[in-house]
């Protein structure tokens, strides 16, 4: 009773543990979107007087505690952070395909622009870019805010939607002007992904700088790779459903450009060429940069801190909470070295029985024990792994698959290796991925994993002991006629023939000779290797010991007729090698396509993992493998 308290404690604690990581995500997320801190450029033309320019969408009163570190030493700015610091400049870029055109999406976005353009302060340069079937700039950077409301209404539905062209188009155009705050608001149909120009529409924007608030509209699928451009300019992805809101998102990404840019400078106090690391911190959040005196850097020159655009865990980049979970990995893999040191200790049944074994044998050391072994926490731990999983019926199955296997490992140290495995590499996972599904991904395969290895070497364990059983019959045989007992005769043989027969047949001796009867000790032989052929040959001994005859004729029988069924399994294994060679290029020829087209386009192929509708068409695809696979294994396994 007291033990099912303690363990029902210890669930109720990592229940908790788990409720409580699960929270601190959804709130670390739900505060990442509420306020969030974007290091835009860093202008050191003049090393005497840097200007930092920064995003700051939380509360305005924190940008006056905002604090600035160079190369880990703080500096003194010149003075507050000053609101507006340069003339912004806004490139509209305007997908007008068919799927902007339904529902009156493409209306609103022209409203929406339009209302950007009225409130936004007088002097605030602005361009038109139609990403149609070909991308077009309906107007250059102008402060005459009639003439581009004007570029904005002569907006009208396409057939395609060249938007990497027009993101091409708006970064030169941004570049061209050094002088301005470089700013794109993109609106996009979820289903206006056409890859042409990305490279170089790509390249454009992050050179000019350019912070890009990217509003779409969900569908059946998501611009992944436009929402990945966005996170690393800096910016801003604003999805929604309901294509009425593109007024409201585009007018928030206008407040944003004019009310939340902020510029901080200061004296950096650095020579040429040297390297001046900042860390700019508001709010609590802070964001790193690198520049070097003489010259301008703006977004993916900085190498800012960019957020996973998946499911991922904000609460990763608190360093106190991504040090408990580093002490954490110790402790688990501190484990997992006991239980890997515990995997190659020889303490099987073999070495405990050698005095029966061999009674003349002196040479036992009691004390060649592993130190890890007698520790009284490992020790619970195998104890409590060996509780819970005899009450789930897990135990008797890992002992039978570890004596299949050979595996020189008590069943409640292979769970607690297993257990051990599976939390260290999710938390690995969760460490370097920071992303929940990645984290879950890894946890999966390595809680695959080791069963697979355990099986896989079972089965192999089992095909050399069952190609090794005819001739181990036939030397049992000539033993007999030599005028051998079958005791006599299985322990002449036990030292003829290699692993793994002699091994079982070794212990089949000293298990007779600790008074277990032999035809017992060859039947256990026979489960542990999952053998139906030497099963039927213990049961003709067996027979054969009860109602008298020729033992040795019959077991050349029962060896003759094991040969010519291998024979006969090979030569279907023959035939059907054409099925098998089609199921595993068939299961095999997704995965690698898939791996081939991340490895060549990683954002293209990455909205299958960050995009709800991705991963369930991952997961069904991945289910509908499985079953083919299998399907077409169970044609071509024909039983003999």
């Amino acid at each position: 009773m007291r033990r099912s308290r303690r363990l029902s404690t210890i669930l109720a604690l990592a229940f908790s543990a788990c409720v409580l990581l699960v929270l601190a995500t959804i709130g670390g997320a739900q505060a990442q979107a509420d306020a969030a801190l974007i290091l835009r450029g860093v202008d050191a033309t003049n090393a005497n007087d840097v200007k930092v320019d920064f995003i700051w969408t939380g509360p305005q009163g924190d940008v006056a505690g905002a604090t600035l570190t160079q190369n880990g030493e703080s500096v003194n700015p010149s003075g507050a952070p000053v609101a507006n610091p340069a003339t912004p400049a806004i490139v509209f870029v305007i997908d007008t395909s068919a799927a902007m055109d339904q529902d009156g999406a493409l209306i609103s976005a022209r409203d929406g622009a339009k209302r950007v353009v009225d409130e936004s302060a007088d002097g605030t340069q602005f361009a038109v870019i139609q990403a149609g079937q070909q991308a077009d700039l309906k107007s250059e950077l102008t402060a005459d805010k009639d003439r581009t409301k004007t570029a904005i209404d002569s907006l009208g539905p396409t057939e395609g939607a060249a938007v990497w062209g027009g993101l091409r188009i708006a970064g030169a155009m941004l570049r061209a002007e050094p002088t301005l705050q470089p700013n794109i608001i993109l609106a996009v149909g979820s289903n206006s992904l056409v890859p042409a120009d990305e490279p170089v529409g790509r390249t454009a924007v992050l050179e000019s700088g350019a912070a890009m608030f990217t509003i779409e509209r969900l569908g059946s699928l998501r611009t992944g790779p436009y929402d990945n451009l966005t996170a690393k300019t800096g910016g801003q992805a604003l999805p929604t459903d309901d294509p009425s809101q593109f007024d409201d998102l585009f007018a928030g990404a206008g407040s944003t450009i004019r009310t939340q840019q902020f510029r901080m400078t200061y004296d950096s106090g650095l020579a040429s060429q040297q390297i001046g690391d900042i860390t700019l911190t508001v709010g609590g959040q802070s964001q790193n940069g690198s520049f070097i005196p003489g010259a301008m850097f703006q977004g993916e020159a900085l190498r800012p801190a960019v957020a996973s655009t998946g499911v991922g865990l904000p609460m990763l980049d608190n360093k106190i909470v991504l040090g408990v979970a580093l002490i954490l990995v110790l402790i688990a893999a501190a484990g997992a070295a006991y239980a890997l040191t515990s995997l190659f200790v020889k303490d099987d049944l073999s070495n405990v029985l050698q005095p029966y074994a061999d009674p003349y044998s002196t040479d036992l050391d009691d004390d060649d024990q592993n130190a890890l072994q007698k520790s009284a926490i490992m020790k619970r731990a195998v104890e409590l792994t060996e509780q819970v999983a005899e009450n789930r019926g897990f135990l008797t199955r890992a002992e039978a698959a570890l004596e299949r296997a050979n595996l020189p490992l008590r069943a409640g140290e292979a769970l607690t290796f297993y257990v051990v495995i599976v939390i260290v590499l999710t938390v690995l996972g969760m460490v370097f991925t920071r992303n929940l599904i990645g984290a879950v991904l890894v946890g999966f395969i390595a809680a695959l994993l080791p069963v697979a290895i355990v099986n896989f070497i079972a089965k192999r364990r089992r095909k050399v002991f069952m190609g090794q059983l005819p001739d181990t019959l036939q030397l049992l045989a000539g033993t007999l006629r030599a005028g051998y007992s079958l005791m006599q005769g299985v322990e002449a043989v036990s030292q003829e023939v290699t692993e793994p027969m002699g091994l079982e047949l070794r212990r089949v001796v000293t298990e007779a000779r600790l008074g277990r009867p032999l035809e017992e000790a060859l039947e256990a032989s026979a489960d542990r290797m999952d053998s139906l052929d030497f099963g039927w040959a213990v049961m003709a001994i067996r027979i054969q010991r009860e109602v008298g005859g020729n033992l040795s004729e019959l077991l050349m029988t029962v060896a003759d007729t094991m040969v010519q069924r291998e024979r006969l399994r090979r030569d279907v294994a023959s035939l059907t090698a054409e099925g098998r060679m089609s199921a595993i290029v068939l299961g095999a020829l997704p995965a690698g396509l898939g791996i081939i087209m991340y490895i060549l386009n990683p954002e293209y192929v990455g909205v299958l993992f960050t995009d709800p509708v991705g991963i369930g068409m991952l997961v069904t695809a991945i289910v509908s493998m499985i079953i083919g696979f299998l399907w077409m294994r169970k044609i071509i396994n024909i039983e003999i």
